[in-house]
């Protein structure tokens, strides 16, 4: 899938058999820190998003967990995100007790 920045600059993430997500593009101006990725641009990626959210892809519902530099860019170590699609349990009335 591919993801454009607020500078043109194109990422394509590619979702890996083992369900990691190599990231490729321009590297050039970027920060990064143990838990996070930035290039210049964005996307801004952190341990704990579901990737989805950022780059609005369906197939990547997975949740970050770490980074590793490659040759070609950036393995985004995942894991898969589980839900229960029947849990309502979030719509439930309040109470005060």
């Amino acid at each position: 899938m591919e993801y454009t920045n607020r500078y043109g600059d194109v990422y394509i993430f590619t979702k890996q058999e083992d369900g990691n997500v190599l990231m490729e593009g321009k590297f050039e101006w970027m920060r990064a820190g143990g838990d996070f990725i930035d290039p210049s641009g964005g996307p801004f990626i952190k341990v704990g998003q579901m990737l989805s959210h950022i780059i609005y892809g369906d197939e990547m519902n997975v949740i970050v967990e770490s980074f590793e530099r490659v040759d070609t860019g950036y393995l985004i170590k995942c894991k898969e995100h589980e839900y229960d699609p029947n849990d309502m349990s979030h719509l439930r009335e309040r109470t005060d007790d």
